[in-house]
């Protein structure tokens, strides 16, 4: 019946599509980023590399021959890839840079090359060696990108996107010497922590849960190590991170406020490879190779760290102002991967990842353990049934486990949950012609999700073994969408996204009285029975206007749905929060978003900046009624209110791609509020996270050939907090009144962290190369508050504590790699 429903509602979109796609057939210049090609180059001058390209496009070069003489030695071998790849990765490490004019190529040159020779092998080889540079030949040294991605970041159709690659990533200043995916995030525009020192992201005024954070295409529900201090990502297992803000292209739905699409590398197919670091809070290690040369290829990649040993350390507790003993904190993770050719055409990869924590700190709890993990499987197979048109088909498989173990006399047990989903879908990427490039797919997704679990932690225990009902939903979805070019400098996305979404027995479902105090009926549906049902269209379109070479305008629109509430009364992100999905009371939540912005380079793009403004309205969100009892609660939608809430903001960002400096500068100005009827007195209100000031800078400098700096210095505006403005006596018994809902702002934070980096020195014949990394957090020591606690009434007092994370922070870690 649903099938039905949804083509019904889907075959006039696509009558239109199809229609719009022949409209414009003028033919216009070949578009780099979608001319796709084989090369095999060996031992080949970048002459050579330029003259077989053009020999299979319609592309031309012109270039200077005493420009390009000196690079040589390229080995180079990609299968299916777009020629701007192409021509990015063979300029990379030299001061040579592209531009597109029509079908010509220009090449040229703005100082003398820095190298004299290049090896280049596939994506992730190994053998990225550099010699005899001018500027320093250290093999963990910093990657310069060519500038043609800050072209594309002009030109490519999509607001509010980011991407940054590990090289990038690696090279900044992070707690504890270990690289962080989410916290580098954080440093963009629109992107902040809903709270200090954590790897939860707010983005445009968004909660940590309406963020979909994808690895290898498969969900995964929390990101996060050490409550947050961490992320679960290792970056030695990673390639890239994409994040696209409030307004995605069709494929990604299911989040409201960002989807954040990170991907493994695929191992080098060429040589065998270690990499590796060991450091004061985590140490990694990273094996990749060939399974057989060139065709197929495997990875492995762990982390551990068992911080808890050194918070124990007397002296370490002093150093960071933490009174701790017999803590517990630990955490692993797990990242593998294969990757193959099968023939010509055909591509498969499989990828897992583990991960686990276990927290206990006595400062924070003495008698509560947490433990969460996450795994994921993915399966892709690609087939290419020409250099116009892909297929992708895949299955994914993500698991999200949570417990809480207390030890108290009146609570000695131990609560569990999970959320566990599947998804199985298939794409099409199809470039009609120079002027069309169409995307569509179809698939389903299955979850299954165990609110709580009591279990008694021995058999004296006073508490007994209770478990809500599972609630268990599936989602049909498909998406059609366009890139179309209008003329040469106008460009348009669009498309539209449907799911159809079930949940589903075996459940009860209780009717309430007017005032949803108590039940005054129920039914029950058998396993498989459809409870409630949903229909949901999201359409998206973008459009981009050049304005000359360097700069262009854009506009777009995006409707977003998301089928899963997150029921949490922390900013952190806890084991003890609960994932809801949508039912007969818990209503998908969804939001319409615009956005705008100009973009420009500047300098042969040496420079680039852009302003951004967006408006966001979301609608059946969900918050905590006054003095909600949701533990174990059976009846949970009547602890729950449903409302509508409101953002907006201006994010500015200004950086410096080349040079012997780089960095950026990031400052975003943002609303976001909220309006339940029950709370706050029917009036609006500002979630926890609201920051209203956020400024971010980022600096990269390599000092001499072995001595790389890297800085960043963060300032952000207050959260926001419910506080008691006073007390009053009821039956005998003194109590807080409180104030409005998050009513009192929290003091600012802001925060300078430094990283130093001494490479080794590099000899040719030797394999192993390392380096050492001394970072230091907080470098000025600041006191930024992570918490604020109100103590219960004695005596007729009490007293406020302000929590913090950590002050100075100093560690030291060695790479490695061989």
């Amino acid at each position: 019946m649903y099938k039905q429903f949804l083509i019904k509602r889907m075959i006039p979109v696509l009558v239109f599509i199809v229609t719009v796609l022949f409209l414009n057939q003028k033919p216009y210049a070949q578009d780099l980023t979608k001319t796709i090609i084989n090369i095999d180059l060996k031992n080949a001058t970048l002459d050579e590399a330029l003259a077989t390209i053009q020999r299979i496009t319609p592309f031309k070069f012109n270039f200077k021959t005493a420009d390009i003489a000196q690079v040589n030695g390229i080995w180079y071998k990609k299968q299916r890839v777009p020629v701007s790849n192409i021509l990015t990765d063979l300029l990379a490490n030299t001061s040579l840079q592209y531009e597109q004019v029509g079908n010509y190529i220009l090449v040229t040159t703005i100082k003398k090359p820095l190298i004299h020779r290049v090896t280049i092998i596939n994506q992730e080889s190994s053998r990225n060696n550099i010699e005899e540079a001018t500027t320093g030949c250290a093999l963990l040294q910093s990657v310069t990108v060519a500038s043609v991605t800050t072209k594309k970041s002009i030109r490519k159709v999509t607001t509010g996107h980011h991407r940054l690659s590990i090289n990038s990533i690696k090279n900044m200043a992070m707690a504890g010497g270990e690289p962080d995916v989410l916290k580098s995030l954080q440093l963009l525009p629109g992107i902040q922590t809903s709270a200090e020192g954590t790897t939860n992201l707010s983005v445009r005024g968004g909660s940590y849960d309406q963020n979909l954070m994808l690895l290898d295409e498969a969900a995964v529900y929390n990101p996060t190590h050490t409550l947050g201090f961490f992320s679960a990502f290792n970056t030695d297992a990673l390639k890239d991170v994409s994040i696209y803000k409030g307004i995605f292209p069709a494929q990604y739905g299911g989040r409201l406020s960002s989807v954040v699409d990170i991907r493994m590398k695929e191992g080098n197919s060429v040589a065998q490879k270690v990499t590796g670091g060991i450091g004061l809070l985590a140490s990694r290690l990273t094996w990749e190779g060939p399974v057989k040369k060139e065709r197929s290829s495997f990875l492995l990649s762990g982390r551990y760290s068992n911080i808890g040993l050194l918070l124990n350390l007397s002296h370490i507790s002093n150093l960071i102002k933490i009174s701790s003993k017999d803590s517990k904190v630990a955490f692993y993770d797990l990242n593998a991967r294969f990757t193959t050719q099968l023939g010509n055409k055909d591509r498969l990869s499989i990828s897992a990842y583990l991960g686990h924590d276990k927290f206990f700190m006595h400062l924070i709890d003495k008698t509560n353990l947490m433990k969460w993990g996450n795994i994921t499987f993915s399966t892709q197979w690609n087939h290419a049934f020409n250099n116009r048109l892909f297929v992708n088909t895949s299955l994914h498989y993500s698991r999200y486990n949570y417990s809480n173990a207390s030890f108290r006399e009146s609570r000695d047990f131990t609560w569990h949950g999970h959320i566990q989903e599947m998804t199985a879908k298939t794409y099409f990427d199809w470039m009609i012609n120079s002027n069309n490039h169409l995307q569509a797919g179809v698939g389903i997704a299955v979850q299954d999700v165990l609110p709580g679990k009591v279990v008694p932690n021995n058999d004296s225990a006073a508490s007994k073994k209770v478990s809500l009902n599972n609630r268990r939903s599936a989602r049909l979805f498909v998406y059609v969408s366009n890139e179309q070019k209008i003329s040469s400098r106008i460009h348009i996305s669009y498309g539209i996204r449907a799911t159809g979404f079930a949940a589903l027995g075996d459940a009860v479902v209780y009717r309430y009285n007017e005032g949803m105090s108590a039940p005054i009926d129920s039914t029950y549906y058998p396993k498989g029975k459809i409870v409630q049902s949903y229909f949901a269209a999201e359409p998206r379109i973008t459009s981009s206007m050049l304005l000359g070479n360097n700069t262009s305008v854009k506009i777009s629109y995006g409707r977003n749905y998301q089928f899963q509430h997150l029921l949490t009364n922390s900013s952190v992100g806890l084991p003890t929060d609960m994932w809801i999905s949508a039912d007969s009371y818990f209503k998908p939540q969804y939001a319409n978003q615009f956005a705008t912005g100009v973009y420009k380079t500047f300098r042969n793009d040496l420079y680039e900046a852009s302003i951004e403004g967006y408006y966001r309205k979301s609608y059946n969100i969900i918050d905590f009624k006054d003095n909600a009892d949701v533990f174990m609660n059976a009846h949970m939608e009547t602890q729950v209110l449903t409302g509508e809430g409101k953002g907006y903001g201006i994010e500015l960002l200004a950086k410096k791609n080349k040079g012997q400096s780089t960095g950026w500068i990031s400052y975003t100005w943002s609303k976001s509020f909220r309006r339940i009827n029950g709370i706050n007195n029917n009036e609006w209100y500002p979630p926890t996270y609201d920051h209203r000031h956020n400024l971010s800078l980022v600096y990269n400098r390599p000092v001499t050939k072995r001595l790389h700096i890297a800085a960043s210095w963060v300032y952000r505006s207050g959260g926001r907090t419910t506080i008691p403005v006073g007390t009053y006596i009821y039956n005998g018994v003194r109590f807080f009144y409180y104030g409005k809902r998050n009513g009192y702002t929290l003091p600012a934070n802001h925060r300078l962290d430094i990283s130093l980096t001494w490479h080794e020195k590099f000899k040719k014949k030797r394999k192993w190369q390392g380096e050492w990394n001394i970072s230091v957090y907080n470098a000025y020591n600041r006191k930024n508050i992570f918490a604020l606690y109100i103590s219960e009434i004695v005596a007729n007092d009490a007293k406020a504590y302000q929590v913090y994370l950590t002050g100075i922070l100093p560690t030291i870690t060695y790479n490695f790699t061989f």
